[in-house]
């Protein structure tokens, strides 16, 4: 009996406390709030990007979207805290942000909750195709691509240390999110050396590179074929372009190497002969004194157009590699200079000869070597072997025809550029350029003191008329670095012709050449003066050149091989 009474209590007591519950929930305010989150949520750009939803319920809820590329896990779940998995399907293509509407409700009352969803979109650049092989001619090609930027401006950047001085972007077509292509103008690959280069497309905005590039381009170019000579007639045969009207005359030899009976024949070597002359006198101060030089070229058939096979005339050969020297047969060189009816007559017109040997390439190359003994002495030949960078008309062949043939060649002047890497310039070198050099007034374009009082150009720094900035901007000073060494050698300005190829010959340099045109135009009859000389400088200084190039920023001051002191004997080839 109590048992049975018990039992009824319990019930009775269960039933009270389920309508007491009952009676609570259905006076709840149903409602749904976000956990810190507003009622916009961004997610990934990216496909598979996940974001997280947390929000509290006070009713039981489901989720819908109305989009495609979103999915939701949980859709439903009970009253209390709840998270939900909102994950992107895929990258946003669009080419610009796309929304989402995410509703959150309680089925069993009318409450519900909007959030609005955000995907910014992913800037994409997509190429057609990322090789190609081309022959050795002169070509455009077009590079098709696929981007979602809005009329991108496009640029090629060069992957690792690729030389891209042989191709040009040319034209950029394209529409949002649409195909567009860009035109490129390949050069022909005048070299015997199949090449190649790899680079991207990469996008620019206000001049800056943004992070939106194609995958690697890569383009392989067929090497120029290798032809041959038969009629060696014309061999050695002797020009001369310019007889001096001032002085006795200073010796001028051009000649070419790698050139076929073919290019004699139809007047093209004269014409890269002639080109050649013409740029070695573009520079001050020889441009304003070409009237003292004697000026001849000299045939020369080579076997082949090809180098580097004992088939030229000079068997010049280019290390390649990333070096720029060439290496040439100095002792051919010098006969064919012998060929010339003066130097027969008087052979000691070879000892104050500047030999220019041009390669019939488009190779970014150029070496000088000076040094030559004759009985001992050391005598003022120099042979620059000098190619026709870019093309017989492209600035990079004259700049560098100036820095290795004007500068080295012939006045005997040194490099200014440097080179962290290399520290500091040993003492061993210092002696060697002070004693083998620098006592016969060459090397006059560096030092090895920065004292402003002793530094070899120290009349200039303490003439006020030589104070101020030159037509390029230069300041005369003392700046460490030269002889390609970071610090203990130093040089006259930042920038000049002996260190990147530009703003033409510093004061020091000029005084150089100067000084040798005038020696060797008047033998012992003249004697230098600082008044002489800058009467003559200030009233023909320096002016920028126009300039055509297809050689990039990097290229046009890309460094050249140090000039090379042979001390080889001369005199039995006379």
């Amino acid at each position: 009996m109590k048992l049975k009474s018990l039992y009824l209590l319990l019930l009775l007591l269960g039933e009270i406390i389920l309508a007491t519950n009952c009676s609570n929930e259905e006076n709840i305010t149903p409602k749904i709030t976000l956990n810190a989150q507003s009622s916009i949520l961004q997610v990934g750009s990216k496909g598979n990007s996940d974001q997280i939803l947390a929000f509290t319920a006070t009713h039981p809820w489901q989720v819908s979207i109305d989009c495609e590329w979103i999915a939701l896990s949980p859709k439903s779940g009970p009253a209390g805290e709840a998270s939900i998995h909102l994950l992107t399907k895929e990258n946003n293509l669009t080419g610009e942000e796309r929304t989402a509407t995410l509703l959150v409700t309680l089925p069993e009352t009318n409450i519900r909750k909007a959030i609005t969803i955000r995907q910014s979109s992913i800037s994409m650049l997509d190429v057609a195709q990322t090789s190609y092989s081309l022959t050795s001619e002169k070509q455009d090609i077009e590079i098709l691509f696929t981007t979602n930027l809005a009329s991108p401006n496009l640029q090629i950047s060069p992957v690792a240390s690729t030389d891209l001085s042989w191709i040009t972007l040319k034209s950029n077509n394209t529409k949002a999110l649409q195909e567009g292509k860009v035109t490129l103008a390949i050069q022909n690959n005048a070299t015997h050396q199949p090449r190649s280069a790899s680079f991207v497309l990469q996008v620019m905005f206000g001049g800056i590179e943004m992070p939106v590039q194609s995958s690697t381009i890569t383009i392989n170019q067929e090497a120029t074929p290798i032809e041959t000579s038969t009629d060696y007639s014309a061999d050695k045969q002797v020009t001369q372009l310019q007889k001096h009207t001032l002085g006795k005359g200073i010796p001028l030899v051009f000649m070419g190497d790698g050139f076929l009976d073919k290019d004699i024949e139809s007047g093209r070597y004269r014409q890269v002969m002639e080109k050649a002359m013409q740029n070695f006198f573009t520079e001050e101060p020889v441009k304003s004194l070409q009237a003292y030089f004697d000026v001849w070229y000299i045939n020369a058939v080579s076997a082949s157009n090809s180098f580097g096979n004992h088939s030229t005339c000079f068997d010049c050969r280019l290390e390649r590699g990333g070096s720029t020297l060439i290496e040439g047969d100095h002792q051919t060189v010098i006969e064919y200079a012998l060929e010339i009816p003066e130097f027969q007559i008087q052979p000691e017109l070879l000892n104050e000869a500047t030999c220019i040997v041009v390669l019939n390439t488009e190779e970014y190359a150029g070496t000088c070597y000076f040094g030559f003994n004759d009985n001992t002495n050391i005598t003022n030949l120099a042979i620059g072997y000098c190619p026709m960078i870019y093309g017989l008309e492209d600035d990079m062949f004259r700049r560098v025809l100036c820095h290795e043939c004007v500068g080295h060649g012939f006045a005997k002047l040194l490099d200014e550029y440097s080179y962290q890497e290399y520290g500091a310039i040993p003492r061993s070198e210092i002696i060697s350029i002070q004693n083998q050099q620098q006592t016969l007034g060459w090397a006059a374009n560096v030092d090895f003191t920065n004292d402003k009082s002793r530094v070899l150009w120290n009349q200039f720094l303490q003439d006020e008329r030589y104070q101020n900035a030159d037509n390029y901007g230069e300041i005369l000073g003392v700046y460490t670095g030269a002889c390609t060494y970071w610090s203990g050698a130093y040089r006259p300005t930042e920038e000049s012709m002996m260190r990147s190829n530009i703003h033409g010959f510093n004061a020091p340099s000029r005084e150089a050449i100067y000084k040798r045109v005038m020696s060797t135009a008047h033998d012992d009859n003249w004697t230098y003066t600082y008044d002489e000389f800058t009467t003559f400088d200030l009233a023909h200084l320096p002016t920028p050149i126009k300039i055509t190039t297809r050689a990039s920023d990097n290229e046009m001051s890309r460094p050249f091989s140090p000039p090379q002191f042979t001390n080889m004997d001369i005199s039995n080839l006379k």
